[in-house]
C-alpha cells in the first residue's frame, strides 16, 4: 500500500513539474541551460484496423502523433537513433529528438511514413525477423487475439491441455483464480514463467484451433521485406528487434547470441545494410541482462535501447538507451519536460522523478 502511495504520489509530481515547464515556457530556459542530450521516443503502431485487437498501450492515433509532431519537430532537430547517438558521443549539435516504433507493423509504412514525409522527419523502426522471413507471428500478437475470443479460464483451460510446461499452467491457473487484471496477469505469467519455445508453440496450436490463418493474419499486421525496402527508401533507419522478441534474460548466453546475430544477419541479407541499432523486446532492465550486453557486442550492435523513460546525454551507456514510450494517453509535458533537460536539472539537485 505504501508502495503505491508513493508510486502515485512520484507521477502527481512528475505531472505538475512538467505541466509547470511546459505552461510557463521555461522549458525553453532550461533547454538552453542543459547539455546536449538525445530524447528518443517510442511506439509500436499507429491506430488502424489492422491493429485494433492489440491493447491501447501498443497504439496511438494519427491526430494524436501528428501533434507531437508538430511541437517537437518545430523546435528539436529530428534525428535517427543511430545518428543522434553517434552525433552526440561525437559532441556535434545540440539536443536531438528521435522517433522509434517497435517489432515492424505495417501500419509504420502506410500511416507512420506519410505523416514523417509530410514535415521533412525522419524515425527508427525496430524488426523482427522471423515475421518477415517465415511470416510467423510472436507469441503477444497470439495472445492478444486468442483473449479477443476465449475467455480467460477458457484460455487456461485451453493453455493447459497444449502445453508440456507444468510450471506456466500452474502459474496461469494461480493468476486466474487471483481474478484482477486478468490480461496483464495472465500475459505477464506467460512473458516470465514460461518456457519461451513452449509458449510460442502453444499458443500457435491454440490459435489454428481456433480458425486462426498464421500466415494471413501476418501480411495484415506485419510489413514485409518489400515494406521494409519502402521504408529505408523513404530515409527511416530500420534497427533490431531479435528473431522471436522473447525475452532476453529468460534465455541463456547463446541463445541470447543467435536471437541477436540471426535478427542482424536478416536484416543485411535483405537489406543490403547491417543494423547498428537494437531495441530490447519488452525493454524494461529485468528483461535484459549482463549476459544480453555480451550478445550485443558480439552482434555488433553500436546501442541499444530500453523502454525506461531519460533523457540520453553524451555520458549515457549506448548499451541503455532510454527512451519515452507513447500510446494514445502520451502527454506533451511530459515528454517536453524529459526533452528539455527537465527531469535531469531535477536530478543534479538531488531530486530523482524517474517512472
Amino acid at each position: 500500500m505504501r508502495s503505491h502511495l508513493k508510486h502515485n504520489l512520484k507521477a502527481w509530481l512528475r505531472l505538475g513539474y512538467a505541466r509547470f515547464l511546459f505552461y510557463t515556457g521555461l522549458h525553453a530556459l532550461v533547454s538552453r541551460c542543459m547539455p546536449a542530450r538525445l530524447t528518443i521516443l517510442a511506439g509500436h503502431c499507429v491506430s488502424a484496423p489492422s491493429n485494433a485487437f492489440l491493447p491501447d498501450d501498443m497504439k496511438i492515433d494519427a491526430a494524436h502523433l501528428e501533434g507531437l509532431l508538430d511541437w517537437l519537430g518545430k523546435r528539436y532537430e529530428w534525428v535517427t537513433v543511430g545518428d543522434g547517438w553517434r552525433r552526440l558521443r561525437a559532441g556535434e549539435g545540440g539536443s536531438t529528438v528521435a522517433l522509434s516504433m517497435d517489432d515492424g507493423y505495417r501500419d509504420n509504412l502506410e500511416l507512420l511514413l506519410p505523416l514523417l514525409k509530410k514535415r521533412g522527419l525522419t524515425a527508427t523502426v525496430y524488426l523482427e525477423s522471423r515475421p518477415l522471413c517465415e511470416r510467423r507471428l510472436n507469441w503477444t500478437h497470439l495472445y492478444f487475439w486468442i483473449l479477443e475470443r476465449r475467455s480467460p479460464a477458457q484460455f487456461v483451460e485451453n493453455y493447459a491441455a497444449q502445453s508440456a510446461d507444468s510450471k506456466a499452467t500452474a502459474a496461469l491457473q494461480q493468476a486466474l483464480r487471483a481474478g484482477s487484471r486478468l490480461t496483464y496477469q495472465l500475459k505477464r505469467v506467460l512473458k516470465y514463467e514460461a518456457d519461451q519455445a513452449d509458449c510460442t508453440r502453444t499458443l500457435r496450436a491454440i490459435f489454428a484451433e481456433l480458425g486462426g490463418d498464421e500466415a494471413l493474419f501476418c501480411d495484415g499486421l506485419y510489413l514485409d521485406w518489400d515494406g521494409a525496402r519502402a521504408l529505408q527508401e523513404g530515409g527511416l533507419e530500420l534497427g533490431a528487434h531479435t528473431v522471436n522478441h522473447w525475452v532476453l534474460s529468460g534465455l541463456p548466453l547463446a541463445e541470447q547470441e543467435r536471437e541477436l546475430q540471426m535478427g542482424r544477419l536478416a536484416m543485411e541479407r535483405e537489406l543490403g545494410r547491417a543494423p547498428i541499432s537494437f531495441a530490447y523486446p519488452f525493454g524494461r532492465r529485468w528483461d535484459w541482462n549482463a549476459d544480453s550486453l555480451l550478445a550485443l557486442e558480439s552482434a555488433g550492435f553500436e546501442n541499444a535501447t530500453s523502454t525506461h523513460a531519460g533523457c540520453n546525454l553524451a555520458g549515457s551507456d549506448p548499451r541503455k538507451l532510454a527512451r519515452i514510450m507513447i500510446d494514445r494517453s502520451a502527454s506533451l509535458p511530459l515528454i517536453v519536460a524529459e526533452a528539455c533537460g527537465g527531469f535531469e536539472l531535477l536530478r543534479r539537485l538531488g531530486l530523482d522523478l524517474s517512472e
